[in-house]
């Protein structure tokens, strides 16, 4: 009797692993045993709307709910309510099924196979559930720039624009989507839009709390990021900054090696497959620079973590399923599952881990042999997709 592949490719079934990934490792955290330490968090993101509300500063620590600070939009606190308002437990079971449904959701608007789609979930599962394990926001993040993609594929340009400003109001890794601008086949339209959204999504909270308010709300976010940037970048801490600037800090023990040396030679190469002006139509060219753009913001990024690298693995798969499958791409694919997605599991020896990936940031290593390949293939490579 053997076992029957298949099954693992149809989508309802994906959509029922998903769903149990969302449910468990909430139901895991919360019974681990100090809520403020396993769904920190998601505590942070549910009392953020009652500090909204009580106009109180979203970007300064509130030791009494819990630790740490809240780093996104005001939007976000307002997006949260619903979950917000739920008991623990159920509110953020809800939140991680959330999570994995919307990513899901974004992966089958896809424009490509039914099979492919199947694959690259199952490629990002891990990834996934690193996340969720943490109670983060990052899938919805990928989900988010996803659909600002496919909905410019569909000509969809008002659902477009709304996923690009939405992302861009909840957390700044959204303005990627800008590099499907290209794409678009009524620019003004795309262009009006955008003004739309934003004016929509900045002035929403407005409606909950006033206008002084939320003007001083993003002074403060402007403060903290800052803030948070320089305190990303100390060398022992070595939880953030799993990044291509960060991974050489640590290298060469320089907290103060600057960024710049590194995201300016990316943007170059990102910039550069845009001279292949007669592709811009083509699904496979604009795959690969989604796939680009999700990997760019992990390695470019000083606020990449484990839970974060999510977002670079959906690029990842992408990647992989579009390839020429080389016994080099078989290479680098297995090197990033193992390096990348599963190094902060137990099943990954935690000697290594703790003593090599986390001290030199070596988690981004695999990410930046996939980023540059797909470059390559870019620059180099035929076009042609089939679905299967």
């Amino acid at each position: 009797m053997t076992f029957n592949f298949q099954i693992l490719l149809k989508k309802r079934n994906i959509i029922i692993i998903w769903i149990l990934a969302g449910l468990i490792t909430a139901v895991k955290q919360y019974f681990l045993g100090e809520t403020n330490s396993h769904l920190n968090n998601y505590i942070i993101f549910k009392t953020s709307f009652y500090h909204l509300l009580d106009h109180l500063n979203l970007y300064l620590e509130h030791p009494k709910d819990c630790f740490g600070l809240y780093l996104y939009g005001p939007i976000f606190a307002i997006l949260i309510a619903p979950f917000s308002i739920l008991p623990t437990l159920l509110g953020y079971a809800l939140w991680n099924v959330f999570n994995a449904g919307i990513l899901l959701y974004a992966i089958y608007q896809l424009p490509i196979s039914d099979k492919d789609r199947a694959l690259v979930s199952w490629i990002s599962l891990n990834c996934l559930i690193t996340s969720l394990l943490n109670s983060q926001f990052h899938a919805i993040c990928v989900a988010l720039i996803i659909l600002s993609y496919t909905f410019i594929h569909k000509k969809q340009f008002f659902w477009a624009a709304f996923f690009l400003m939405l992302g861009v109001s909840i957390k700044l890794y959204g303005i990627v989507g800008l590099a499907f601008f290209f794409f678009v086949d009524e620019k003004l339209k795309y262009i009006l839009y955008c003004v739309f959204w934003s004016i929509v999504l900045f002035t929403l909270p407005m409606i909950f709390v006033g206008i002084d308010y939320i003007f001083q709300c993003y002074a403060d976010w402007y403060q903290v990021l800052v803030a948070k940037n320089l305190e990303n970048t100390m060398i022992l801490n070595t939880r953030t900054d799993v990044c291509v600037m960060g991974m050489f800090r640590r290298f060469f023990h320089n907290q103060n090696l600057s960024n710049l040396y590194f995201i300016i030679p990316g943007l170059l190469v990102f910039a550069l497959s845009y001279i292949r002006f007669s592709q811009f139509k083509n699904i496979v060219f604009q795959l690969r620079i989604l796939a680009s753009a999700l990997l760019f913001i992990i390695l470019a990024s000083t606020g990449s973590e484990s839970p974060t690298i999510i977002i670079g693995f959906v690029g990842v798969a992408i990647w992989y399923l579009l390839s020429g499958k080389t016994t080099l791409d078989k290479v680098i694919l297995w090197f990033a599952l193992i390096i990348s997605s599963f190094s902060p599991t137990d099943v990954f020896p935690g000697y290594i881990r703790e003593a090599y990936i986390n001290q030199y940031a070596l988690m981004v290593l695999p990410l930046i042999f996939v980023w540059l390949k797909l470059n390559w293939d870019i620059a180099s490579a035929n076009f042609n997709y089939r679905k299967k």
